[in-house]
Order: C-alpha cells, then sequence, then structure tokens
C-alpha cells in the first residue's frame, strides 16, 4: 500500500490490540441492523463509525431535516464534479457522518420499491434477491399499524407511522391526484405500488426512527464495542484474505483485526472509495493515484445511479403551507404543540404524499416518483422556503438509464472523492422527465387543487414545448439523494460483490449496503438499505455456522 500523504500528521501511536469477531465499518443504515443480528447470535463485534453519537436535536424533531443537510459536523458535505447533463453544474450530496449514517439526516420517508425492483434483481443474476425472498427481511425490520399482515410487519424495532398531522392541502393534491386518474393507495408498501398514497415515515411519535434504534438492545451486550469518530484509513489483508482494519482518531491510529469477516457497510460513496484506497478497484486508476493493487476489481466505483428530481413549483392562495408554519410567530405555536401532544409541523418529513406512475402507457410497471411538499423553497437559495405560499410536486426520474462513478481522487482517505453522477447522459431520462412534468401539471390543473393556485412559478409557462422543456429539465433538477449501485451485486464477472455480498477474489470481506444495489429501487432508498443490512446478516450467520 502506498504511503498517505503527511499533510495532516504522522499517527501518534499505534494500537493493535482490539479484536473481535466482526467488524463493521460504517453505523448507518445497513451497518446498525448486523450490529444488532450479529451480536443477539452471540457474536463479539466492533463497530467504527467516522460521525459523532446522534446527540444533536436536530437529528430527532423530524422537521430539523432542513437544517441537517449541509450541517458542518453531521453531514460529510460532498459535492459532484461538474455536471456536463445539467450545464456543468455541481450538485450537493448530503451524507449523513453521525451514528445512524444518512437514516439520522434524511426525510424520513420509508418506501421499499416496487416488488418488480427486487424481482428485476433476480432476473439479472441476483440469486436470493426476488420480491417473495427479501419481503421477510423488510417485514422483520419495521412495526407499523395498518396495511395487510401478509406484507407487513408488526415487530420489528422500527417504527412506521404515516404523518400524525396533515394539511388539508396534502388531502386536496391526494383528490387532485385521483381526479387525474391515478388510483388511491391505502397502503404504499403493500403488494402493489401504483397511484396516489400519503406518506409513511420512520418516525416513533413525535421523534425521528432512524437505524440507531437497532442498536438499542446491542448497546447492553458486552460482546459489542461501538467506535464514533472512528475514520478508517485503509482495510488490512494477509494475501487476499481481509483481515480487519485501521482507523484514526484524534491523531492515534488504531488497528483492528476481524477473526470471521469485515463488513463494509460506508454506503454508496463510502464504500467504493474505501475499497479502492485499500487497493481493491480499477487497477489502471490505482496505480495512477499511488495505491498498491491488490485485486483488480473494475467494477468498483462504477454503476453510480441515482434520482434526479425536476421541481414543478406554484404559488398558492387561500391554503395553510409550510411556508407559512415554519415563520414567526406561528413557528412558536408549531413548536409548542410538538412539545405537547407530538404533533404539527415539526413532524413534518421530506414529502406527505407520492403518486408511483408510467410515462409511457407501453410501460409494465412505474418509472416516475411525483413527491409532493405543501410548500415551496426558494429556487436561488439552498434548502430555503420561499416566504410567500407555495406548493412542489419533485419530478422524480425512478428508475434512471443514467450512470456515474465515485472514483478515489488521492491515496489520502481524508480527500472527498472525484464523483460524477453523469445526469441524463442518457436521452430516455429526459423524456421520461418531460412525461412527469405533464403529469405534475395535470394534477395541479385538477378541480380539486386549482381553486388554490395563483399561477406556475416554476418551470413556468415558457417551459411547455420542445427544447423549452429540455432546457428547463437540465437547468432546474437535482439530487434526490437516492446514491446507489457502486459495489454492483451479480453473479457475472463484471459485478463487485456475489449473491452473498462477498468481495470478488477477496476472503473474508463482504459489502453491506445501498451500493450492491444492482439497480437503484423505484422510490426512497433508506428502507431498501435497511433491508439489505438485515438479510446480509442472515447471510452472514448462515455462511460462518
Amino acid at each position: 500500500m502506498a504511503a498517505f500523504p503527511r499533510k495532516r500528521g504522522r499517527p501518534k501511536t499505534l494500537h493493535s490490540s482490539m479484536q473481535a469477531d466482526y467488524l463493521i465499518i460504517g453505523a448507518g443504515s445497513a451497518g446498525c441492523v448486523l450490529v444488532d443480528r450479529l451480536s443477539e447470535n452471540g457474536a463479539s463485534v466492533v463497530v467504527l463509525e467516522a460521525g459523532p453519537r446522534d446527540r444533536s436535536p436536530l437529528i430527532h424533531v423530524p422537521a430539523g431535516v432542513i437544517s441537517l443537510m449541509g450541517h458542518p459536523v453531521l453531514d460529510w458535505n460532498y459535492v459532484s464534479a461538474p455536471e456536463p447533463g445539467i450545464g456543468g453544474r455541481r450538485i450537493r450530496l448530503p451524507r449523513g457522518k453521525v451514528l445512524g449514517g444518512t437514516s439520522s439526516t434524511n426525510g424520513m420517508n420509508f418506501v421499499r420499491g416496487l416488488p418488480d425492483d427486487f424481482d428485476r434483481w433476480e432476473r439479472a443474476g441476483c440469486q436470493g434477491w426476488s420480491y417473495r425472498d427479501v419481503l421477510p427481511f423488510f417485514k422483520s425490520i419495521e412495526c407499523y399499524d395498518g396495511g395487510d399482515d401478509r406484507y407487513r410487519g408488526r415487530g420489528g424495532p422500527m417504527a412506521v407511522e404515516p404523518y400524525r398531522t396533515v394539511l388539508p392541502i396534502t388531502h386536496r393534491f391526494v383528490e387532485a391526484a385521483q381526479q387525474a386518474g391515478f388510483a388511491l393507495m391505502s397502503d404504499l408498501n403493500g403488494q402493489t405500488i401504483e397511484g396516489v398514497g400519503y406518506s409513511q415515515m420512520s418516525r416513533r411519535l413525535r421523534l425521528r426512527q432512524s437505524s440507531t434504534t437497532f442498536l438499542a438492545a446491542a448497546r447492553r451486550r458486552a460482546s459489542v464495542r461501538i467506535e464514533t469518530g472512528a475514520h478508517v484509513m485503509r482495510l488490512t489483508f494477509e494475501g487476499r484474505r481481509c483481515t480487519g482494519a485501521i482507523f484514526r482518531r484524534n491523531g492515534v491510529d488504531t488497528q483492528v483485526r476481524a477473526r470471521r469477516e469485515v463488513l463494509l457497510c460506508a454506503g454508496a460513496i463510502g464504500s467504493p472509495q474505501l475499497l479502492q484506497l485499500s487497493g481493491i478497484g480499477p487497477a489502471a486508476h490505482l496505480r495512477g493515484i499511488g495505491v498498491e493493487v491488490i485485486a483488480d476489481v473494475a467494477g468498483v466505483g462504477g454503476n453510480l445511479s441515482d434520482h434526479y428530481f425536476v421541481p414543478v413549483s406554484v404559488r398558492a392562495r387561500n391554503c395553510l403551507t409550510i411556508n407559512a408554519l415554519r415563520r414567526w410567530p406561528r413557528s412558536a405555536w408549531e413548536a409548542l404543540r410538538w412539545l405537547a401532544n407530538g404533533r404539527g409541523a415539526l413532524t413534518f418529513g421530506a414529502t406527505s404524499a407520492s403518486v408511483f406512475c408510467r410515462s409511457s402507457e407501453k410501460l409494465d410497471v412505474p418509472d416516475l416518483q411525483l413527491l409532493f411538499f405543501p410548500g415551496s423553497f426558494d429556487p436561488s437559495k439552498y434548502r430555503e422556503l420561499e416566504r410567500e405560499p407555495g406548493l412542489r410536486i419533485s419530478v422524480s426520474l425512478a428508475r434512471p438509464a443514467s450512470r456515474g462513478a465515485i472514483m478515489a481522487a488521492s491515496p489520502d482517505p481524508f480527500v472527498p472523492p472525484h464523483i460524477q453522477l453523469n445526469y441524463l447522459s442518457d436521452a430516455g431520462d429526459i423524456a421520461v422527465l418531460a412525461s412527469g412534468i405533464q403529469i405534475a401539471r395535470r394534477i395541479f390543473a385538477s378541480a380539486a387543487l386549482a381553486p388554490f393556485i395563483v399561477r406556475e412559478t416554476g418551470p413556468g409557462p415558457q417551459s411547455r414545448e420542445g427544447g423549452a422543456v429540455e432546457a428547463c429539465i437540465r437547468a432546474s433538477g437535482s439530487t434526490v439523494h437516492h446514491l446507489a449501485g457502486t459495489c454492483r451485486m451479480g453473479e457475472d464477472e463484471a459485478a463487485v460483490v456475489d449473491s452473498r455480498l462477498r468481495v470478488r477474489g477477496i476472503g473474508r470481506l463482504r459489502v453491506i449496503d445501498a451500493s450492491i444495489m444492482p439497480v437503484v429501487t423505484t422510490g426512497n432508498t433508506n428502507a431498501p438499505a435497511i433491508m439489505i443490512g438485515a438479510k446480509g446478516a442472515a447471510m452472514v450467520l448462515e455462511d460462518n455456522r
């Protein structure tokens, strides 16, 4: 392995006494599940998390999500390279740097995805990942009071709930979507996901439910050791067998050895970067940045997929929106409501209802997700609400064809990787989004919503035809924060991990997080990432009997 640059100083000392049956790198959406399920079976576990403990009130109050994006301590604050397909813009990519990972900082939408998403994985060669295979793990992670027992879990650690407070304008949106031709779904996470439905949140009463809920029992076990503020420098090997990792905290390097396996759960950005820094990845690129090659695995960092969205916004009238709820003095009243009975605006997440629909009648399954937000953002400022009342439908490209890559930019693990999203590099993505914009406009024009709308503020009437629509899509869109696929699972030679999530060509090393998705799920990715943690834990236990 090439030496790391000295600009951050040499470690004061190297400790080498820490060891456990399993080393888990990343205590995020999948990692926390692994901690619980491995340790409850008697195994010893060391967990390394780069961020701090999840003590900030911003994490636990649902409406704190807006303040968490770009947070100087709790966010990795990644930024993409200039993106050619969207006018050279650089896209901010918030990722949670805290216990619970992005599940501690996200919008709390709990969406499993389509049953066909997982059948699609199996059709691509991922054995044992069909909807029938993953459904028991989805049920095992959740506690949901509603829906059909055949599809919903009742006794899992993570509480899933509907909105405790639904603004009247959200009811109007759901009614308008039905008037536009979309059936009402009583459960967004049931057997069928096509139509309009109210959002479900990873929340218990007034508080966020991040994946740290899986640590409640694990923390009491003597066999579990959770290390926060632990930035992993590289994995360690004996030949082609992974033995552990070295992490740095406060200038001190510590080595951790795994007696059984190392489980990499650092997410769609962190996992491929750490593999590359440890010598596993495209050989030419690794040599180019001064990293010694242990295994030439060309797919590491490739296949990057994300949901790109275009906002359709309107100026609203005669209705209550989040824009008003977050302004003084109404904001003070909402804080009191939250404290008194756990209701009101402080319990809101990122979206209150969604439509899953098809961009073309020729398709068999939805390829669009329209996320309704009962408020509007200032397009000139990052994550800041407008002062005037507004509404927004985020038209999300739910099955993108475009692919990007994440590549380590330096052998220094403190240097962020080069992230190229390649949004809209596939021309078909433009057509899907253009169709979605028309659907959003049709919903806004429906009788249930039309009386509350003054005018469209974005994209605006000037972007209704041909090249103007495409220009708008390229100029105004951004990320829905669903990065996935950079350590692709499969049984073909180009895959990074096999169907048991084992890294090809390396012993005792698995990747277990959203980076293993062959294609991103149709919808929000947190629930699937947690499921991957649960299914991955079962595989680890089966293979280590």
